[in-house]
């Protein structure tokens, strides 16, 4: 009897009694909510790849941790205690998948109590190829020209070769990686550089790409070849008795040097020589051209190595034949 009128006390007014429960537990669930604090922290995320595959498409370097909980917890999370990473061990096949987001806590905030965690984006769409190795050779990157007159006349890079890891087209179409650019300005001289390797392609790791690698420039002066064409031949040690009577022919000839040394370099009337100093009376004459340059030029091409002269007595003047007569 008692029971029955349990029964039909609680049945009385029973949507007003639901009503207020409900009220109730909303009122219970808002409270909780507001007294949570959240914080957001930006989680670099890393690939896995250990498989048999690659990601094939740029990944987002960073996902959107939302962690909710008490005032106090939250002031003990730090972005440090978060990871986040996309595991594609397991897959085996190439094509495209919706690979999960996973994200692990440290210890300590997997003791909070309440605490809500949300993260964006939840998945990442990947589309995967098989993962191909292979060794290509490293190429310095070079900005900037050496001086005027001077050219970069071999590179050499310690180690050349690396190791690259990535999806299998992308690794078949590399050849060669490259140092960060070298400041080749103004270079004369041959000169060194430590350096280490660009990321100019994210769907390629690179093995060890952080070791440093060894670059040597070897500079050397540019080479150059100048012509002298129509110098004339002076005529050297002549006995003031005797004279030119004819027309010295003129050579020509090639100096072989370097930009430096040779682009602003200009004869001197002594240049191009014949010694006369044997000469002692008229008639023709053939005699060795003699050139007199810096030892750091090389002669090509010369038109002639001897040039034929004609010499005469000059002409006895009245006042002259006095002078002899008196002596």
């Amino acid at each position: 009897m008692k029971a029955n009128r349990l029964i039909e006390k609680i049945a009385e007014n029973w949507p007003a009694k639901v009503i207020c429960f409900v009220m109730a537990l909303f009122l219970y669930i808002f409270h909780n909510v507001s007294i949570l604090e959240k914080k957001t922290f930006t989680i670099p995320l890393s690939v896995v790849a250990d498989g048999g595959m690659y990601p094939m498409t740029d990944c987002p370097d960073y996902v959107r941790v939302t962690v909710r909980s008490t005032t106090e917890n939250i002031a003990e999370a730090l972005q440090a205690d978060i990871t986040a990473t996309l595991d594609l061990t397991t897959y085996d096949a190439e094509g495209v998948y919706s690979v999960p987001v996973s994200v692990h806590f440290a210890p300590k905030l997997l003791l909070m109590d309440p605490f809500e965690v949300t993260v964006k984006p939840e998945n990442v769409t990947i589309r995967m190829e098989e993962k191909a190795l292979r060794y290509v050779s490293v190429t310095p990157s070079l900005s900037g020209e050496p001086a005027h007159g001077y050219i970069i006349k071999n590179t050499t890079v310690e180690p050349e070769t690396v190791q690259i890891i990535g999806p299998r087209s992308v690794v078949e179409k590399t050849k060669q990686v490259y140092t960060e650019k070298i400041d080749a300005q103004g270079l004369t001289d041959s000169k060194s550089y430590d350096t280490v390797l660009q990321n100019i392609n994210s769907l390629i790791a690179v093995q060890s790409a952080e070791q440093k690698f060894h670059v040597n420039l070897s500079v050397e002066a540019e080479p150059l070849i100048r012509n002298f064409t129509n110098v004339p031949v002076k005529i050297m040690f002549l006995s003031p008795r005797l004279e030119i009577t004819g027309t010295v022919p003129d050579i020509s000839f090639d100096l072989n040097s370097t930009v430096p040394l040779l682009e602003s370099y200009e004869l001197d009337e002594n240049a191009v020589q014949a010694d006369c100093s044997a000469i002692k009376e008229a008639g023709t004459y053939e005699l060795p051209v003699q050139l007199s340059l810096p030892s750091y030029f090389a002669v090509e091409n010369k038109s002639a190595d001897t040039v034929k002269i004609v010499i005469g007595e000059k002409p006895v003047t009245e006042e002259k034949t006095a002078a002899e007569i008196r002596n």
